[in-house]
């Protein structure tokens, strides 16, 4: 099978209360401080810091949960690294704090509340917007995209969306290897100039299948974090 020649590994910080925390299957309320072998403390920006990577994937889960984003801490990562940053983004108006910050946003369909969010976002970023296509119990979480991953994705193709996330909050923080099956479907059926990457989940062993399948990167928090690659 055809290698995807830029493959990427990009690191994951979800942040809560000015800290880095370690995500399992989106259950917020099991949260706790992140153990990062980046750094001694929970620090975001001690871990982006040594992070050898040049891209960083955020999750603000204070602005997800409708809360004050940690904007403080997501300057000082902008300064460091290119941000895709998950904040919450529910409306077309909420997009202008990622151009402020100068990252770029990855709207989940968790949070959006219209298709128009993403069409606002593909006009002010084109290609480089990224989309997450939130999915927990091979559901699509959102208020009016269809239930079926791969139907789903397809909508967001047709708004001109190029860089799409297959983000399952069922295996985050697990360990316990990625959704196949659908992967293997929307991968199929994607059009050529779209980009799929994979979350959650992953882990090493992983990686030369999702490369070989086809998928442009992966993102990778708990098996980086603990030094498994």
């Amino acid at each position: 099978m055809k290698l995807t020649s830029n493959f990427k590994i990009i690191p994951v910080l979800d942040i809560m209360r000015g800290r880095a925390v370690h995500a399992v299957r989106g259950e917020r309320h099991r949260y706790r401080e992140l153990k990062s072998v980046f750094a001694k403390s929970s620090s975001p920006v001690e871990i982006a810091r040594n992070l050898p990577y040049p891209e960083l994937y955020v999750a603000d889960i204070d602005a997800i949960m409708h809360s004050s984003p940690n904007l403080e801490v997501l300057e000082k990562l902008a300064s460091l690294k290119k941000v895709l940053l998950d904040y919450g983004v529910r409306s077309e108006d909420e997009l202008e704090l990622a151009l402020r910050l100068g990252c770029i946003p990855v709207i989940g369909t968790e949070t959006a509340q219209s298709i128009e969010v993403f069409e606002a976002g593909v006009a002010k970023w084109g290609d480089e917007l990224f989309a997450s296509l939130d999915v927990k119990d091979r559901r699509v979480l959102s208020p009016f995209l269809p239930a079926s991953p791969v139907d789903a994705f397809k909508v967001l193709e047709k708004v001109g969306v190029r860089r799409i996330i297959y983000l399952d909050l069922s295996r985050v923080g697990t360990l316990n290897s990625v959704s196949w099956e659908i992967l293997k479907k929307i991968n199929k059926q994607k059009k050529e100039k779209t980009r799929l990457y994979a979350a959650g989940g992953i882990k090493k062993e992983d990686l030369p299948g999702l490369r070989s399948l086809g998928i442009s990167g992966v993102l990778i928090g708990t098996a980086l974090h603990q030094g498994m690659l």
